[in-house]
């Protein structure tokens, strides 16, 4: 955990974010209705990062924040899983991955910019998934999502899925009305 902490400190500082949200709920409430483990990559960016916006692109529902915040990331994880389980049945090759509830199913913790960023609810699977939201293509970064962040605003990220837009967009805006 402590890389994760570092890697979504160096993120805050990177993207000159100074203000960390004051959690309404718990992991456990969160863990609770989701049905599933939180990564420790989730929870340390939640910790430095209320809901918003990441480079304008990744939008980022904060679970704990506040209970609108937690709805907001229930809902868009359960959509992306409906939606992508269905593609999956069109072309299976496009959508490979089971989805939350699924076993082992891929859980959205981040939209937009075409693409959904994901984590695996199997234990043994590390890293952050992502994948075009039209089925052209999939990527994965080894590493927590802070550290894909940090990877991915600093051009350090090797992909051929995600778009090339990322060092004009070097900022976190927050998301009015969703709690402090």
């Amino acid at each position: 955990m402590a890389s994760d902490q570092a890697a979504a400190a160096r993120l805050a500082r990177f993207l000159d974010w100074r203000t960390e949200p004051a959690p309404q709920l718990t992991w456990e409430q969160v863990e609770g209705r989701l049905a599933t483990d939180v990564p420790s990559g989730i929870k340390e960016l939640s910790r430095h990062f209320p809901t918003g916006s990441f480079g304008g692109w990744i939008h980022f529902y904060n679970p704990v924040q506040s209970e609108r915040s937690l709805e907001m990331f229930l809902g868009t994880a359960k959509s992306k899983s409906e939606t992508f389980r269905h593609a999956r049945q069109i072309d299976h090759s496009c959508f490979p991955h089971p989805f939350h509830p699924e076993e082992g199913g891929l859980v959205a913790w981040g939209h937009g910019d075409q693409h959904t960023y994901f984590w695996s609810s199997l234990p043994s699977t590390k890293g952050v998934l992502y994948c075009d939201n039209h089925g052209d293509g999939w990527g994965h970064h080894p590493g927590t999502a802070p550290e894909f962040l940090l990877a991915l605003f600093k051009d350090e990220l090797e992909t051929e899925v995600l778009y090339d837009q990322w060092a004009g967009c070097r900022f976190f805006s927050q998301f009015p009305d969703y709690g402090s």
